[in-house]
C-alpha cells in the first residue's frame, strides 16, 4: 500500500510540476512590404510563411503586413535593423538611397537576362550586395524578382526612336533613371509617385514608365493606348531580417528558413517571367503593344547605356566598376 501511495504521490508531483513548465512559444517574424496580396511577390510572401512554418513544425509563427499596412517603404530598413518589426521587402530603387552599387539593375541592358539575374541571386554579386546590406544593420536572406520589362507608354504612338522621345515629358523619379530618358531625347518632370497617374491623365507627363504588370494592374490602358516594352531594367526586393531576431533562432530552424528563401528565390524568378508573359498578353486586349525586337533593343542599349553607365560608375567608384564587370562577365 505504502508503495502504492508513494506511486501516486509521484504522478500527482510530476502532473503538477510539468503543467506548471510553459512551452516554449514559437518565434514572432512579422513582414512588411508595400504590395497588396494580389501581386504575385506578395503571393510569394504567402508562400514564404506557408513552407517556414511547415518547414519549422511551427516553431516559427509568420504575420505578414502587406500593401504598407504597417510601414511604407522608406520606414522599412530602419525598421528592421532596429527591431520594430522583424523582417521587410523593398525594392532596389529603396534600397538605392542607402548602398549606391544597388542601382545596378538600373542601369540599361546590364542585368535584365533571366540567366544573368539568376547568376547574380545566387552568386558572388548578389553575396557582395548583401554585405552593402548588412552595413546597414540588417540581414538579407533572399532576392525577389519582380520585372525585367520596362514598357513606355503614350496617347499617340509607340515610342521606337529618340526622335519619338524628344521633347515629351516623363516622371522624374531619379538621377539615374532621369539620365536613361534624357538620353533618348526625353525632358524629366519631378513629380511625386501618388500624382503620377493624375499626371499622366492631365497631361503634364507626355509618357508614362513602369513594369509591364503595374500598367495593368493601374489601368494604364485607360489613358494611353500605346505601349513599347523593352527588356532594359530589373526591379528586383531583398527580404532582410532584424539581426537580434536572426541570431536568436537556433541553428536547425535558420537552416529551415535558408532553405524556404533559396526556394522562394528560385520560384520569384519563373512566376514574375510568366506573370509578364500574361500581363502583357491583357495589355495586348486593351491597347497596342509593341515589343522591341533584338535589333531596335541593341539600338536602345547603344544610346542608353553609355550616360547612365559612365553615371553609375563616377558615383560608385572602382566597387561600382567591377560589380559592373563582374555581371558583364557572368553574362556572356
Amino acid at each position: 500500500m505504502r508503495v502504492k501511495a508513494l506511486i501516486h504521490s509521484i504522478a500527482i508531483f510530476l502532473v503538477i510540476s510539468l503543467s506548471q513548465v510553459p512551452f516554449a512559444s514559437p518565434f514572432e517574424l512579422r513582414i512588411s512590404h508595400q504590395l497588396p496580396e494580389t501581386h504575385i511577390i506578395a503571393k510569394n510572401f504567402q508562400e514564404f510563411k506557408r513552407l517556414v512554418e511547415q518547414r519549422t513544425n511551427g516553431k516559427i509563427k509568420v504575420t505578414i503586413f502587406p500593401a504598407a499596412q504597417a510601414l511604407s517603404p522608406a520606414e522599412s530598413i530602419r525598421a528592421v535593423s532596429t527591431g520594430v518589426i522583424e523582417a521587410a521587402a523593398v525594392p532596389n530603387m529603396e534600397w538605392a538611397r542607402l548602398v549606391q552599387t544597388m542601382e545596378v539593375f538600373l542601369v540599361p541592358y546590364v542585368a535584365t537576362e533571366l540567366s544573368t539575374i539568376e547568376k547574380i541571386f545566387s552568386g558572388e554579386v548578389g553575396v557582395k550586395l548583401f554585405k552593402k546590406m548588412e552595413e546597414k544593420g540588417v540581414i538579407p536572406v533572399m532576392w525577389l524578382l519582380q520585372t525585367r520589362r520596362t514598357i513606355y507608354t503614350s496617347k499617340d504612338k509607340f515610342l521606337l526612336s529618340p526622335s519619338d522621345f524628344k521633347g515629351k515629358k516623363a516622371r522624374g523619379t531619379s538621377k539615374i533613371m532621369n539620365l536613361s530618358l534624357e538620353a533618348m531625347g526625353a525632358q524629366c518632370v519631378p513629380i511625386a509617385g501618388p500624382e503620377a497617374m493624375t499626371a499622366l491623365q492631365t497631361g503634364v507627363v507626355d509618357i508614362g514608365l513602369t513594369g509591364p504588370d503595374a500598367a495593368l494592374v493601374r489601368h494604364y490602358y485607360d489613358i494611353h493606348k500605346y505601349g513599347v516594352i523593352a527588356h532594359n531594367m530589373s526591379v528586383v526586393w531583398p527580404f532582410f531580417l532584424n539581426p537580434k531576431f536572426w541570431r536568436s533562432l537556433p541553428q536547425e530552424i535558420q537552416v529551415g528558413v535558408k532553405e524556404v528563401c533559396e526556394t522562394i528565390q528560385k520560384k520569384s524568378i519563373r512566376d514574375s517571367e510568366e506573370f509578364a508573359l500574361w500581363a502583357i498578353g491583357e495589355l495586348k486586349k486593351k491597347m497596342n503593344i509593341h515589343i522591341l525586337s533584338p535589333e531596335e533593343e541593341k539600338q536602345w542599349k547603344n544610346v542608353m547605356q553609355p550616360p547612365v553607365r559612365e553615371y553609375f560608375i563616377k558615383t560608385t567608384g572602382a566597387e561600382g566598376a567591377e560589380i559592373l564587370n563582374q555581371i558583364e562577365r557572368i553574362s556572356r
